[in-house]
C-alpha cells in the first residue's frame, strides 16, 4: 500500500511541478515587460499560489511516508502572494506589475530559489 501511495504522490507531484513551472514562466515574462491582460496575470498568480500550496502538501506527505521530517520554508512567499492578490482585488485600478514584483522581491526565500528547489525535486521524481 505504501509503495502504491508513494508512486501516486510522486506522479501527482511531478505533474504539479510542471504546471507550476509553466505558470512561473508566464509570471516572469510579465514581470520582464511582456503584456498580458491584468485579469489573466492575476489568475495565473492565484493559480501559482494554489499549486504551490498543493505541492507543499504533497512534499510533506511524501516525506511522512518515508518516515522523514521536513519543513516547508516558503510560507513567506505564499503570504506575500496572498497580500498582493488582496491588494489587487481591493484596488482594481492599481497596476499588477509593481504589486506582484514587490511581493516576490520581499519574500524569503525568493521565488527563484523555490523554483530551483522544485526543479531539482522534479528531476529526482523521474
Amino acid at each position: 500500500m505504501q509503495d502504491g501511495t508513494d508512486e501516486i504522490i510522486k506522479t501527482e507531484l511531478y505533474a504539479e511541478i510542471e504546471t507550476l513551472q509553466n505558470q512561473y514562466r508566464t509570471i516572469k515574462e510579465y514581470l520582464s515587460g511582456k503584456e498580458y491582460d491584468s485579469l489573466e496575470i492575476i489568475g495565473t498568480l492565484r493559480a501559482f499560489r494554489d499549486n504551490l500550496s498543493k505541492i507543499s502538501a504533497h512534499i510533506l506527505s511524501l516525506y511522512t511516508l518515508k518516515g522523514q521530517k521536513t519543513k516547508i520554508t516558503w510560507d513567506s512567499l505564499l503570504t506575500n502572494i496572498d497580500n498582493a492578490l488582496e491588494t489587487l482585488q481591493t484596488s482594481p485600478r492599481s497596476k499588477p506589475r509593481p504589486t506582484i514584483q514587490l511581493a516576490l522581491n520581499i519574500s524569503e526565500p525568493k521565488i527563484e530559489e523555490v523554483m530551483s528547489y522544485l526543479s531539482t525535486l522534479k528531476e529526482t521524481l523521474q
